[in-house]
């Protein structure tokens, strides 16, 4: 068999097409970092966590949970977990395309893969890319906006204003929604965001937040489970 095409000129189109990716998320970082600082982790220790975990939504659950005082090891692995179990369908998605290309570049190019590149190389691939670098090209600028952000956010907590004063509080629930408009298609697919927004607000008032990302995770998971089984 043939191996699909990974070449220099797919990864610097992907790194080009990545740029506005990175500048957003670099904003995205720089709040991370903020928030980070103010709980108490060091420059390094913030930027060891997102070269490590690699998911703002995931960090950025985990440092919240460890500033209510509920946080135990068993709670933040689950919480990074259900959050991050995303990262396997957009992985299965990708496996048609980006699998030909080998199993070490294909499983090191999912090392660079992000909400917002997945999204991009999803459109690359509609519209008919077959370079496989594209994919970790535009992960790069991701990445080093990412790391970069949050060193310079963890760095200069003492000079910067609160997260909340700059509205990077906000990112997170927003990129949310822009996902969530770029996924659903029709009004059925609105029913899981419902039931896992729904479940949320339940348990947040009986059991606290950190349990209530885990619920609510678990809840949207499980209906679009049921509805969508057994469809193409």
């Amino acid at each position: 068999m043939t191996r699909a095409l990974f070449s220099f000129d797919g990864f610097r189109r992907g790194v080009r097409d990545g740029l506005p990716l990175g500048v957003s998320i670099f904003a995205y970082g720089l709040g991370f970092g903020l928030v980070a600082a103010q709980a108490g982790f060091s420059v390094a220790k913030a930027v060891a966590t997102s070269a490590a975990i690699y998911s703002g939504s995931a960090q950025l659950a985990a440092v919240n949970l460890l500033q209510t005082g509920e946080a135990t090891l068993w709670a933040l692995f689950a919480t990074i977990l259900v959050i991050n179990a995303r990262y396997i369908l957009f992985g299965a998605a990708l496996q048609p395309w980006l699998w030909p290309a080998g199993p070490v570049r294909a499983y090191g190019s999912l090392l660079f893969l992000g909400d917002a590149n997945w999204m991009q190389t999803m459109r690359a691939i509609r519209a008919g890319e077959e370079d496989r670098a594209y994919l970790p090209g535009t992960g790069v600028p991701m990445l080093l906006g990412w790391l970069v952000g949050t060193a310079l956010g963890a760095g200069a907590v003492r000079v910067l204003p609160a997260p909340q004063a700059l509205g990077l509080d906000l990112m997170l629930a927003a990129f949310a929604v822009g996902m969530v408009t770029a996924m659903v298609k029709t009004r059925a697919d609105l029913v899981p965001v419902v039931v896992g927004a729904g479940a949320a607000l339940g348990i947040s008032a009986l059991a606290g937040p950190g349990l209530a990302i885990i619920g609510a995770g678990l809840a949207g998971g499980l209906v679009a489970a049921l509805m969508y089984r057994g469809r193409p």
